[in-house]
């Protein structure tokens, strides 16, 4: 039981295509963009980290965001429920699916004004064919 891994660093752009020609100059390699939420995402591939860009957060409605800037890790854990207990659930849980597969998620309130995002991976990502 616990924390198994980061998936990403979530990341608000105002301008997301200016944000994925930054980080494609810098060598990052940039997937799986789509629309979401409400706005967009697309995922940078930068050496061995993964940042999520996105125009709008999944959550914004239940917290107050700037317009740009860090929004929170994403983590990956093998038991949701237990990982959320003794914390301040600010957004779900709830399924989402997409090219990562499908996965339940959840927000919850951490020091510095982020939040961290919890995961457990119920299917895996899809492939490409």
């Amino acid at each position: 039981m616990g924390v198994t891994g980061l998936a990403n660093l979530a990341i608000k752009v105002a301008d997301l295509d200016g944000a994925v020609a930054f980080y494609v100059a810098a060598g990052a390699d940039v997937r799986d963009r789509m629309e979401w939420a409400g706005g967009e995402r697309a995922d940078v591939y930068l050496g061995p980290v993964m940042i999520t860009l996105f125009t709008r957060a999944i959550y914004e409605d239940a917290v107050d965001l700037p317009d740009e800037g860090f929004l929170h890790p994403a983590l990956f854990t093998d038991d949701l429920d237990a990982e959320l207990v003794g914390h301040q659930v600010v957004w779900g849980p709830t399924v989402v699916e997409g090219a990562f597969g499908t996965r339940r998620i959840a927000f919850v309130e951490a020091p510095g004004g982020i939040r961290l995002e919890f995961m457990e991976q119920l299917e895996p990502p899809l492939t490409q064919g």
